[in-house]
């Protein structure tokens, strides 16, 4: 999951024992997606690791590319919609609550992808 995972600047600072506590923090998750299927947000951000997707809301629609971060407004809620798979892909959830607040143990890892996400949300401005 590390190689995946560090093919997109999202993660790339990733050390090899950071997969592990991330996951644990935020409930992360790899799923892959044949072209053609969906997957509801219910509360989780996503990033897109691999293929072409849109991300759908009732906004309109956003077609992503392999390092965007989707389901998260510039205030960081959690923004519900669906993703549809253009292509096979591969996409990174985590949960959508956890990204406002350092978890209890404020462990470097997760205070490290808050700002991640907000350096990629200020790139998006």
């Amino acid at each position: 999951m590390l190689e995946l995972l560090h093919q997109v600047p999202l993660f790339s600072w990733l050390p090899e024992e950071g997969a592990e506590t991330l996951s644990n923090c935020f409930d992360l998750c790899v799923e892959e997606l044949s072209a053609g299927e969906t997957r509801a947000t219910e509360g989780r951000i996503g990033c897109l690791l691999r293929g072409g997707a849109d991300f759908r809301t009732d906004d309109g629609t956003r077609t992503l590319a392999p390092g965007d971060v989707f389901a998260l407004e510039r205030d960081k809620n959690p923004l519900p919609g669906v993703l549809a798979a253009g292509e096979d892909c591969i996409v990174a959830w985590f949960r959508g609550d956890l990204v406002l607040h350092v978890c209890y143990r404020a462990c470097w890892f997760h205070a490290r992808l808050i700002q991640e996400i907000d350096r990629k949300l200020n790139e998006c401005k």
